[in-house]
């Protein structure tokens, strides 16, 4: 392993939180640096570390064997330090209901792709949660788009698992990264279908059929036609229900969703997935405002090299996002850490913007936003 000072973060700065503790976890699981975490959550109100955070290191300190540190509730202070490199295979990660397990996949697929062989990952815990990626949402949406980065996963859902404690299980195969030609996604293209997905975990079918009624109410009055499709899913815990509007471009695909459940009901879950949707539609990105952190890190990942490029082609990605945000900020301030690669995030906070990746020393002159009706 790389034997340097630990690479120091700010845990209150920025969005702050769980974003770089996950960002830094996967990182330092894929070049070997150790880092500590500072005022991790000090300035929430529940200070420190929470369950879900204890649990994540927990699985990414055994992936690569890492000495952890501060991993009790409550603490602001947290060191990672792997002694090996992740090696392929297969992985059980059980968290109960302590956090969620899209956040735990997106966290560890990126040393296991980059590990030489192919790996299995079982996951158990929270699939369908608020302030998280639903597990649909990961396979319908954010797999196909990290695979045009070179990063394959075939995912497969057992049991979905809602809050509180829901004990869903979902399986991800994780081939070897595998080089791709450079992605370039400022332009979506022209809005090919929609699909609105009304799921129902341990609830009656009437519940996915007022979530439809309500989500194609919502399209219509923005001019919008949709396929649907009421999908009844095997749960583990407390029931819930999820609505996924899947929009597909000429170029890009995205997934626009919401959590139902004791706190939310029918309605309100579709009126979210709809105000989402019409939001990304309505700006003319090409990427959503979450998928556009989520692919930061992978498109860092090529530009320093690590997946190659086929043909010596540079490297670089380049994408327009529904909206600069804070965890795109914050992913690109901790990547900057770990990597040497240049990430330009052109755009106000709140703004759509258009964000490039790159190896050091290929310029990053960012053109202003084109708002031609190439971008749909």
């Amino acid at each position: 392993m790389v034997h340097e000072l630990p690479i120091l973060l700010d845990g209150a700065a920025g969005e702050g939180g769980g974003q770089v503790l996950r960002t830094a976890l996967a990182l330092s699981c894929v070049t070997g640096r150790a880092f500590t975490v500072h005022r991790f959550r000090a300035d929430r109100e529940k200070a420190g570390l929470r369950p879900q955070h204890r649990e994540l290191a927990r699985a990414a300190a055994r992936l690569c064997d890492a000495d952890l540190t501060g991993d009790d509730p409550g603490s602001t202070r947290i060191g990672f330090a792997p002694r090996r490199r992740a090696t392929p295979g297969d992985h059980l990660v059980d968290v109960g209901g302590a956090g969620s397990t899209p956040l735990l996949l997106q966290t560890l697929c990126w040393p296991l792709a980059l590990a030489g062989g192919t790996s299995t990952l079982t996951l158990r815990g929270g699939t369908h949660q608020d302030h998280a990626p639903s597990f649909h949402d990961l396979a319908l949406a954010w797999a196909p788009a990290v695979a045009r980065l070179g990063f394959r996963l075939e995912l497969g859902l057992q049991a979905a698992g809602f809050h509180p404690g829901g004990a869903g299980e979902f399986t991800a195969r994780i081939e070897p990264v595998r080089s791709m030609p450079p992605l370039d996604l400022r332009h979506r293209g022209v809005l090919r279908e929609v699909e609105v997905l009304s799921m129902v975990a341990g609830l009656p079918l009437e519940i996915a059929d007022r979530q439809v009624v309500r989500a194609l109410r919502g399209l219509k009055a923005a001019g919008v036609v949709a396929e649907v499709e009421r999908v009844p899913v095997p749960v583990r815990g407390p029931p819930g229900s999820h609505v996924l509007i899947v929009a597909s471009f000429e170029r890009t695909r995205s997934g626009h969703g919401a959590i139902g459940g004791s706190e939310r009901g029918p309605e309100e879950t579709a009126d979210g997935a709809v105000s989402a949707f019409r939001e990304h539609l309505e700006r003319g990105a090409a990427v959503d405002r979450h998928l556009a952190d989520q692919l930061l890190l992978p498109a860092a990942l090529v530009a320093a090299g690590l997946a190659g490029t086929p043909g010596g082609a540079a490297p670089a990605t380049r994408f327009t996002a529904t909206a600069v945000t804070p965890h795109l900020l914050t992913v690109a301030a901790v990547i900057r850490r770990f990597l040497d690669v240049e990430i330009a995030i052109h755009g106000r906070a709140g703004d759509e913007g258009e964000v490039r990746v790159q190896p050091p020393g290929g310029g990053l002159e960012l053109a202003s936003l084109d708002r031609s009706p190439a971008m749909g």
